[in-house]
């Protein structure tokens, strides 16, 4: 495991393989960061495949999350120049950050997406996603997730879970889950 800055930006970097995958936090002000448990736990089963993940934090002061995407674009172009295929996941907030990073990505996982936030809205993209929802979500209704869902271009997967926003007693199943996704995908 490898601490450090990508321009500026703080990351955990863990080398596993040729493909990559990056994990976007939740909001920096409601305590998001590289430590959460959710990314910890993806990253964790992702390396047991074989890819390489890199976890970051927000630049402070927050920046209405436009400052946020230019942290992630940072890091996800320091994946694109190191690794044959990179994989991006984002959490509540950071799956809002994610979307805006789609382009750059051979793979999209948006977990309990949001439509938008602050300064910036989730954006659409033509790559394959993995859609997961919360059935009993507080912050974003189950009935939300799936019109989000149905917005979303093709190809695309919906995969729901029995559990809140914060996935408590379901963190394995959602790690399995995005492996399986991020294997079939850019494996």
């Amino acid at each position: 495991m490898a601490e450090l800055s990508v321009e500026g930006v703080a990351c955990t970097y863990e080398i596993r393989g040729e493909n990559a995958v990056m994990l976007c936090p939740p909001h920096p002000e409601m305590g998001g960061s590289r430590y959460d448990v959710r990314l910890e736990r993806i990253a964790d089963e992702l390396k047991k495949a074989g890819f390489s993940t890199l976890r970051f934090d927000y630049s402070k002061p927050y920046r209405l999350g436009i400052g946020e995407i230019e942290d992630a674009r940072k890091c996800i172009l320091h994946l694109k120049a190191r690794h044959a295929s990179v994989g991006i996941v984002g959490y509540s907030f950071g799956s809002v950050v994610a979307s805006n990073l789609a382009e750059y990505t051979d793979a999209l996982v948006l977990v309990s997406p949001l439509r938008k936030i602050d300064k910036i809205e989730l954006k659409n993209s033509k790559i394959p996603k993995l859609i997961i929802s919360a059935r009993k979500d507080q912050i974003v209704p189950f009935e939300d997730s799936k019109e989000i869902f149905d917005w979303f271009y093709p190809p695309k997967e919906f995969f729901d879970l029995e559990t809140d926003h914060f996935y408590f007693g379901k963190f394995d199943v959602l790690a399995r889950r995005i492996r399986e996704f991020m294997e079939s995908v850019i494996l």
